[in-house]
């Protein structure tokens, strides 16, 4: 039958081990001095206990000191009569020890008895907070072992903890950053699954879209150099101009779950920048660039990360012309101690919803009417072939800010 879990004495558990282990060298001493004191009681009883021999000699010296007071010579009886008084003086002190040693042999027994017991109630309780002060971290800790395999969160740091040892706090910090490290490989493994069936299937549908959009495009292009009327003009432009955004969209399709594969070099992160926003950001919409004046260089495909970046450009664009209000998007590149390059860009849109920031990179989530939901995740999965980070959140202002982490050129090429 289990023990309950509250008792003491759990078969083969680590306190009822400690426990004993720990009575076994807290008694082993105090016996032995218990037993040493024994030993020694016995011996000064015997010692206490000589008063027999005193009084067989006080009987034979009075004896003599009677004969002594029997002669004439008054010196010898003078000297009789004070070795009377100084005898009987110490056999008065023998029968008092006599008295004081027959008491103490009766009362030694009990006294160390007692401090014997006494010695083992405080090893007992020494024992006892000891172990559970041992065994309880130790039952905790495998506790969150179960609660890590489970995939739960471990619990926070409490106060009492700051008066375990080093080790022990040591260990549980340990196992707290393991549990942040393991969540953060478990999303990332979902989020790379989930992108590689979206890829999969977007890459056949990318496929399917290409073959009629490139005989479409060639027949609307021939039909724009032929003679015709106004409406039939427009219409034409009309279908030009949705097969090219078919084209677009059929191409980001073709680049999730496919790394960029071209040559990587020094790309100055701000002439990147520079360029784009003069080239992809409309003139009514303002644009602030905040960067230092040397190059901030990074190791990366060009092509690939200028994409990603107009990814977020655009997005940052169709958010301030939805807004309304103030049409400024502001760009901020500076190093950081960490050795890399960051970049916020940040636009004076309505903002992120509390969804669309939980879910701004999933491969299936979209807030717009004709949007896909593929431009942030194919920029996320750049910005990570290249080792760096992104990440959204509002701002205090209003607006959302998309901030992008690389690494410097020296520390990616190093890696």
């Amino acid at each position: 039958m289990r023990a309950a879990p509250g008792r003491l004495f759990r078969p083969r558990s680590l306190e009822r081990r400690l426990f004993l282990w720990l009575m076994l060298v807290a008694l082993t001493p105090s016996l032995s001095v218990l037993a040493i004191a024994s030993w020694a009681g016995s011996e000064a009883s015997g010692w206490v206990g000589a008063t027999g021999s005193w009084t067989r000699v006080a009987e034979s010296g009075r004896v003599l000191i009677d004969a002594a007071e029997q002669e004439p010579d008054p010196e010898l009886r003078a000297a009789a009569a004070d070795h009377r008084r100084q005898l009987s003086t110490s056999l008065t002190q023998a029968s008092r020890w006599e008295f004081v040693g027959s008491r103490a042999r009766a009362l030694f027994p009990l006294f160390f008895i007692g401090l014997a017991l006494f010695g083992i109630l405080i090893a007992l309780a020494v024992a006892r907070h000891v172990a559970r002060m041992v065994s309880r971290p130790a039952r905790e800790i495998v506790s969150w072992t179960h609660l890590l395999a489970n995939e739960e969160p471990l619990p926070a740091p409490a106060p009492k903890e700051e008066r375990e040892v080093k080790e022990l706090r040591r260990l549980r910090a340990a196992l707290r950053q393991a549990s942040e490290d393991l969540q953060r490989a478990r999303s990332r493994a979902l989020e790379a699954e989930r992108v590689k069936t979206w890829g999969e299937m977007a890459r056949r549908v990318a496929h399917e879209m290409k073959n009629p959009l490139t005989p479409l495009r060639l027949a609307a292009h021939r039909m724009q150099r032929l003679p015709a009327t106004p409406e039939l003009a427009e219409s034409l432009n009309v279908i030009a101009e949705e097969t090219r955004r078919l084209e677009e969209l059929a191409a980001s399709f073709g680049m999730l779950g496919r790394p960029a594969e071209g040559p990587r070099s020094a790309v100055d992160v701000r002439e990147l920048l520079e360029r784009l926003l003069s080239s992809d950001v409309p003139a009514n919409i303002e644009v602030v660039i905040q960067a230092a004046q040397q190059p901030q260089l990074v190791h990366a495909d060009y092509n690939a990360l200028l994409q990603a970046f107009r990814n977020i450009v655009r997005n940052a664009v169709d958010a301030v012309e939805l807004n309304g209000r103030t049409r400024r998007i502001v760009v901020e590149i500076a190093p950081t101690d960490a050795q890399s390059v960051r970049v916020a860009i940040t636009d004076s849109g309505r903002g992120l919803t509390p969804e669309a920031e939980r879910r701004l990179f999933e491969p299936d989530f979209t807030s717009k009417t004709r949007g896909t939901g593929l431009v942030l995740v194919v920029a996320r999965q750049t910005i990570r072939v290249h080792g760096g980070e992104i990440s959204a959140h509002n701002t205090p202002g209003g607006g959302a800010q998309f901030v992008v982490e690389l690494p410097c050129f020296a520390e990616a090429m190093s890696t």
